[in-house]
């Protein structure tokens, strides 16, 4: 049983600006583990005093066949300067993803959707990256595609972390604007399998840092963004050991 909860119970809203340039983002996500780090994650980035500052609205999936959670949503989406998703593989509940989203898609500033239903990972944009073309045709991108969504999100998040193993050679046949991006993307793809609220505030802080506010922008907010903490696929845990050790 599905238990509604009104999202507005999980909005981050800075206490006070300040003077502060404020990031909106919405997500809308699978998983109750992911709104726990997110919420501490933009609770961290407001309470650090830096030059920016977080509005972060988020939803599960579920959430959205409310009518009321649905229109919160949609309105939400209409104001952000981000969107992210996650594990949308629910059919009908997709399609209400890309109808919300997709008309804004070319204002918002950053569009980051991890494994999810083709029509949702077109929606993806990062600079001059994209997946707009997913999944539109018999090709073996479209192929892969299908075979991900029959195997689940599990066989998708497998094949990406192949990906990640594989980028730096991948990259240095694209043009640098198109590595740059692509990086930027599977870098994202890094800080939310890490999931911990240290590795999520990064998350926000590099959108932040390239797309939302790039270099060169006027009043462009200074930010420090650390590299995501990757953890091992496997290991064996030790309960005296301080932090992961080889």
């Amino acid at each position: 049983m599905f238990t509604q909860v009104r999202s507005s119970s999980r909005r981050v809203s800075p206490e006070a600006a300040d003077g502060r340039t404020v990031m909106r983002a919405v997500y809308v996500v699978l998983e109750p583990q992911y709104q726990n780090a997110l919420t501490q994650a933009a609770n961290s980035l407001n309470a650090q005093g830096g030059e920016l500052a977080i509005d972060l609205s988020g939803y599960l999936i579920e959430e959205l066949r409310d009518p009321d959670n649905y229109a919160a949503f949609c309105a939400d989406v209409a104001e952000a300067d981000v969107f992210i998703a996650s594990l949308i593989f629910i059919e009908d509940l997709a399609q209400k993803v890309v109808d919300a989203v997709a008309p804004h898609r070319d204002r918002l500033k950053a569009v980051v959707v991890f494994p999810s239903m083709p029509e949702v990972m077109r929606l993806n944009k990062l600079g001059s990256f994209s997946m707009a073309q997913l999944g539109q045709s018999k090709s073996a991108i479209a192929n892969f595609m299908r075979k991900r969504k029959e195997a689940g999100g599990a066989g998708f998040q497998d094949a990406m972390l192949k990906l990640l193993n594989t980028l730096p050679t991948v990259l240095k046949y694209l043009p640098v604007e198109k590595a740059q991006d692509a990086r930027s993307f599977m870098l994202s793809f890094q800080y939310w399998l890490g999931g911990t609220p240290d590795n999520l505030r990064n998350f926000l802080l590099m959108l932040a840092d390239k797309y939302v506010y790039p270099k060169g922008e006027d009043n462009r907010p200074s930010l420090e963004v650390a590299e995501p903490v990757v953890f091992p696929d496997q290991g064996i845990w030790h309960p005296l050991a301080p932090e992961m050790f080889e």
